[in-house]
């Protein structure tokens, strides 16, 4: 099988481009010759497509984009390049699951076929921007007290001491260490010490930050899950790969995260879902991954829950899960904020596109993952139940239920809500959300239950 050391060599011999004629001439074409090649395309009025035929089909364009594509290395301007044989190898040789986190709360990954009635796993919590520290205490508490988490994302943390962290700066280095403290402290106040914290390292920017503060004295371990970005699209760089390196000689669990754009690079949806699947053998081929966090976007729209990147999630979703045994998780972002209703239409639409296709969840992010404190554990805690409800169920009725939350939210993402931020809806010292938003948690979700998604009822 290919190693890292050879995909380091491949990096500095293999074919040069520029980074734009990669895009365009490699990435874009190769994906668009295949949709014509394999009959990939977007059909709008179906956003949960059940076509078995499709997926298979979606596959093996898949596995022919990342033999024709490769990846690209943006230090060398060069392509890497990989043959078939070595992706089928990849693949064939790849383990069927991952472990995350220790004692009590050790799981294992494992896939899940369209359909099934196992449980997806379920990752919780966001690695968006906290500005106080007892913050970041609480929303980590509040996410290791969801009981169905199998892994968390910590928050990031913006100052330490009064100082901003700044990439690249010893304040990287010293707020990345505050905030693996702070995130234990709060996984033993919610007796869950041995959780997995899934996004090491929020905070740090860079691969020297990440070595730095992941040594195992400040309370990270192997266990927990390691990130290594591929860039939109199919882009590493040398110090990614460094990184890579730490993580494969300690043993750690890679997760290697990609974000295709529709209406990018990556052209429409039918060309996006046959990327997501092509990332799938890159992240082997590349990092050796353990498993996948896959969160496609539309670029315009700036989120993942427009109809179009729906139903490349779902097919990409249900051509991988068909066809191999890889953990994958899939990562959505909602245009709207916390404390809307549209964030929980938004939500309901993205798990009932994943769950039912075969896919594992990451908690959906509010207010495009892009303001600093607009995240709480209620959304989190809503992605999960609505998640739940959607066990088990048809592709055919999840798409029903799709179509119909759609009109409730797609002519509204150019004005969505951006809600409120944590301080205005969440007590920091207790933890414990407002009554107006508790209420308004209870009505979307009864009227989300009355679509057909059967949100487990609250005990008692």
């Amino acid at each position: 099988m290919v190693n890292l050391l050879e995909v380091c060599r491949r990096a500095h011999t293999g074919p040069t481009i520029d980074e734009q004629s990669f895009q365009l001439e490699v990435v874009y074409q190769t994906a668009k010759r295949l949709c014509d090649k394999y009959n990939i395309v977007y059909d709008r009025e179906n956003p949960v497509p059940a076509d078995d035929d499709l997926a298979d089909r979606l596959y093996q364009a898949g596995i022919d984009f990342v033999c024709e594509a490769g990846a690209y290395c943006s230090d060398t301007n060069r392509m890497i390049k990989f043959t078939r044989e070595e992706a089928l190898e990849a693949i064939t040789h790849s383990r069927a699951e991952c472990v995350l986190g220790e004692g009590k709360d050790r799981f294992v990954f494992r896939s899940r076929k369209p359909e099934s009635d196992i449980r997806p796993w379920f990752h919780v919590g966001t690695g968006i921007m906290s500005t106080d520290e007892r913050m970041h205490f609480s929303l980590v508490s509040g996410y290791a007290s969801i009981q169905q988490a199998n892994s968390i994302s910590t928050p990031a943390l913006e100052k330490i001491d009064g100082q901003f962290v700044a990439s690249g700066t010893p304040t990287e280095v010293y707020g990345a260490i505050r905030a693996i403290r702070i995130a234990r402290d709060a996984l033993r106040h919610a007796g869950r010490p041995g959780l997995a914290i899934g996004n090491c390292i929020s905070t740090c920017g860079t691969v020297v930050g990440t070595i730095a503060a992941g040594a195992p004295q400040f309370g990270l371990r192997p266990c927990d899950g390691w990130l290594v970005p591929m860039y939109t699209e199919l882009k590493v760089d040398l110090a990614t790969l460094s990184k890579t390196a730490y993580l494969l000689n300690w043993g750690a669990n890679i997760c290697v995260e990609t974000g295709p754009m529709v209406a990018g690079y990556a052209g429409g949806p039918a060309e996006t879902a046959v990327i997501l699947v092509g990332y799938l053998f890159a992240g082997l081929l590349v990092f050796s991954t353990d498993y996948h966090l896959l969160f496609p976007g539309h670029l315009h729209k700036g989120c993942s829950t427009a109809r179009e990147v729906l139903w490349a999630i779902a097919t990409s979703a249900q051509a991988i899960s068909r066809n191999t045994s890889r953990p994958v998780l899939y990562l959505g972002y909602a245009a709207a904020g916390p404390m809307t209703k549209q964030y929980y239409y938004e939500t309901a639409a993205y798990v009932a596109a994943a769950i039912p296709s075969g896919g594992s969840i990451w908690t959906n992010h509010p207010a495009r993952g892009l303001l600093n404190d607009y995240m709480t554990p209620m959304e989190a805690r809503g992605t999960v139940e609505l998640a739940e409800g959607c066990i088990g169920m048809k592709r055919t009725e999840a798409n029903a239920i799709v179509k119909e939350l759609l009109k409730k939210y797609e002519d509204r993402f150019g004005d969505a809500p951006i809600g409120k931020k944590y301080q205005e809806c969440y007590d920091i010292n207790s933890g414990k959300p407002s009554q107006e938003y508790a209420d308004l948690y209870g009505e979307v979700i009864e009227e989300i239950r009355s679509m057909g998604i059967k949100v487990p009822a609250p005990e008692g």
